[in-house]
């Protein structure tokens, strides 16, 4: 009895595990392909190197995203999500954060589509992803702008 309890636990858990990866293995997957692109002509290479434009998302699959000031200075949020936008983010709302004492400028995670959550930070400069799903939100990420914000937006 207590053995098939155990079994049962550990499968649903192993289940569940790979459910939670299935959608970002298939993104990254998906994503190596259009990566490596078409090969340069000879028309069209020059020494001067050259930027890669941001990925054009249709309105229907447009990362939704919402900033947090998290270091309690006017217009921070707003920065950030002027950026995000000009990157073809799809800016639902700014705000403040829970405290005004946030170090560092992270990402969360808020659908389970890590990969859209990559994407915004990458698109902000931010070195952190945390995972913290909300469905409730319908958000695919949050943004929390911490204290390094002028180093992070210095990026660009």
């Amino acid at each position: 009895m207590i053995r098939g309890l155990i079994t049962t636990v550990a499968l649903v858990g192993a289940g569940a595990l790979i459910g939670l990866f299935w959608e970002e293995w298939q993104i990254v997957r998906l994503a190596e392909p259009a990566a490596a692109g078409p090969a340069p002509s000879a028309a069209n290479s020059t020494n001067a190197p050259q930027e890669s434009a941001p990925p054009q998302l249709s309105v229907a699959n447009r990362i939704k995203v919402e900033v947090l000031n998290g270091v309690g200075e006017a217009g921070v949020a707003r920065r950030f999500a002027a950026q995000l936008r000009a990157l073809g983010f799809d800016v639902v709302a700014t705000d403040n954060a829970d405290h005004f004492e946030h170090q560092v400028t992270y990402v969360l995670d808020r659908s389970g589509r890590l990969g859209a959550a990559r994407q915004v930070a990458n698109g902000v400069h931010a070195d952190s992803v945390a995972v913290a799903l909300d469905a409730d939100l319908f958000l695919d990420a949050t943004v929390v702008v911490g204290h390094d914000w002028r180093e992070v937006l210095g990026r660009n």
